[in-house]
């Protein structure tokens, strides 16, 4: 390093020292060209990056003598500083627009997903919200039922009191009613009234158990059943119309075709049967025995 110093010096002096101008030297152009390059070859091992450009320059306007040129110099890219300083601030740039594209991606990703999860948990939330409507309905319905049945069990522990009450004179109790069977005949709306004064009614028969509780009776009854409002047409004593029979045939036949008493319009219990199929019309004026009703 010191010998090009000093080279470098002996020729700084040379270049700047005053010409002899009695002296007369003969350069050709390649020792001139040889002499720049020298030059600026030694200088840019002292300077930065600014001397390297400048001896890259003058190489490059350094006339070219064609291919037998050996002195033309030509000072790559990546071998300035500076280059090297913008590769890598280039690189740089990249990572960092590859890290934001990354960074974009992920967070659509995650703001895709996250939607999708805020779309299931309101699914799954309005569906929650159904079963629960629905459980709190089938709750109503199970209070309105059990209500209901709550209802239904206090008649039915009225009418078992009621039942274990010792029935009044006269009277027979079967299931949850009381019977009083006449010991006298009378017209069909005089039996009536007779029941209704004991406070019940003619009997209405709702079963076949019933049915049969009242043939066992062996009398010749009435019942609480006529058709004396529409002929034909043939309902209790409460208004109920008449759904289960038990005639015996070819009854109800109006008398036939020539009624004793008038149209038979009201019904009783014939004891000269020998099934349950025993009901005959017969006409209300008729006297027979009668039996009572009341429900406790």
């Amino acid at each position: 390093m010191d010998r090009k110093h000093s080279k470098l010096l002996e020729m700084s002096e040379a270049i700047y020292a005053e010409p002899d101008m009695n002296k007369k030297v003969k350069f050709n152009r390649g020792e001139m060209e040889e002499r720049i390059v020298d030059i600026y070859v030694s200088a840019d091992t002292l300077r930065d990056g600014e001397t390297s450009t400048k001896r890259e320059e003058t190489a490059d306007t350094a006339p070219n003598n064609g291919p037998g040129d050996q002195h033309s110099v030509h000072v790559q890219w990546w071998e300035r500083p500076s280059g090297v300083a913008a590769v890598c601030l280039g690189l740089l740039c990249v990572l960092l627009l590859a890290g934001i594209i990354g960074q974009s991606l992920q967070y659509s990703n995650v703001s895709k997903n996250s939607s999708a999860e805020r779309d299931q948990l309101q699914t799954s939330n309005n569906n929650l919200t159904k079963e629960r409507d629905q459980l709190q309905t089938s709750y109503n319905n199970m209070t309105k039922e059990r209500d209901k049945l709550q209802t239904e069990r206090d008649v039915l522990s009225g009418r078992l009191t009621n039942l274990k009450k010792t029935c009044p004179e006269g009277w027979q109790r079967f299931e949850s009613s009381w019977y009083f069977l006449s010991t006298e005949t009378k017209t069909w709306k005089e039996s009536r009234q007779d029941c209704l004064e004991r406070g019940a009614d003619l009997v209405i028969i709702n079963s076949r158990e019933e049915q049969e509780f009242l043939f066992k009776l062996n009398k010749r009854v009435w019942i609480g059943l006529t058709d004396s409002d529409n002929e034909g047409t043939w309902k209790w004593v409460d208004g109920t119309p008449l759904t289960t029979w038990y005639w015996y045939y070819p009854q109800p036949d109006n008398g036939g075709a020539k009624p004793k008493n008038g149209e038979e319009d009201c019904v009783e219990i014939r004891t000269d049967q020998s099934d349950l199929s025993a009901w005959n019309d017969l006409s209300c004026a008729e006297n027979l025995h009668w039996i009572c009703e009341k429900v406790v």
